[in-house]
């Protein structure tokens, strides 16, 4: 990837680790992600709206916006849920592990990206460092019992959530050479407005804006700016790279939880965001 794309990418991870963080740490995570998603929709309402009418986009493009309008839907219910009931060292691991291991498999049979041995090399050491960076490891599979408890610590939700990311990760990259990224979050990020009609009458939800509005402005910019900055960086190179590189947030996002949410640090953590410093970095250079 070039200099240009690399640093927005890993900027974009930061800012993606920092609002994760804040999710993490709320009372209600559903209604939380919710809220930001909200609020960053009503700060960038006048540009999108700028732009969605002098812009001219194409029937194609609006579909694939559509379809990832939807998937975002699944997106917001099944991470805010999985963040109130399980570790987030268990649900960040695997659902974006799962995601880094089924672009590149999405961009080289779907989209027909062609990677260096080199980069593919990198992914499958992001891989392993974001396994090695959740409290997982082969122990936990070893029996039928050990399994169901694996389960039922929220791997299936991450499962879940991690083949979510994957698929609006392609349908965003179809989409993103077609329009502007902030107004392509905007549309997608509509589906959070209309679940916030749903959650209306929460008071955990209604608290966010009548006790912290203040609060959700940072969070709310971030985690609608890095999402805009990956479709732009979608726009300009391929899938497989920026999809895979941008999960050094995962690092970002162990390194965070430690200092914020006094979260277990040890050699198997710390030796797992070696492996993705690595892989991000061979992935920037190849």
């Amino acid at each position: 990837m070039g200099l240009e794309i690399t640093l927005l990418v890993l900027f974009s991870a930061v800012i993606h680790s920092i609002w994760n963080i804040q999710l993490k740490k709320s009372n209600d995570p559903i209604t939380y992600i919710i809220a930001i998603a909200i609020v960053g929709w009503v700060i960038f309402t006048p540009y999108a709206i700028y732009k969605l009418f002098n812009s001219t986009i194409s029937t194609e493009t609006y579909l694939f916006t559509f379809s990832s309008f939807l998937i975002h839907f699944l997106y917001f219910l099944f991470l805010g849920r999985a963040y109130s009931k399980f570790e987030l060292s268990v649900v960040y691991p695997i659902a974006r592990g799962l995601s880094v291991f089924l672009i590149p498999v999405y961009g080289i049979l779907i989209l027909n990206e062609q990677m260096t041995l080199q980069a593919i090399f990198g992914c499958f050491l992001i891989i392993f460092g974001i396994i090695m960076t959740g409290s997982i490891s082969i122990g936990d599979l070893k029996t039928k019992e050990k399994r169901k408890l694996f389960l039922k610590s929220g791997a299936f939700s991450a499962i879940l959530i991690g083949i979510i990311i994957s698929l609006y990760s392609l349908v965003d990259k179809k989409a993103a050479s077609g329009i502007d990224p902030f107004l392509f979050v905007w549309l997608t990020d509509t589906s959070a407005v209309i679940l916030g009609i749903k959650f209306f009458r929460n008071n955990n939800f209604r608290n966010h804006f009548t006790k912290e509005n203040i609060k959700l402005i940072i969070p709310g910019v971030f985690q609608f700016s890095s999402y805009a900055i990956v479709i732009y960086a979608y726009s300009s190179t391929m899938l497989s790279y920026a999809g895979t590189f941008r999960e050094i947030g995962t690092a970002f996002g162990a390194i965070f939880a430690k200092i914020f949410l006094k979260e277990v640090f040890g050699r198997k953590k710390t030796l797992g965001i070696l492996l993705i410093v690595s892989g991000a970095f061979l992935i920037s250079i190849f």
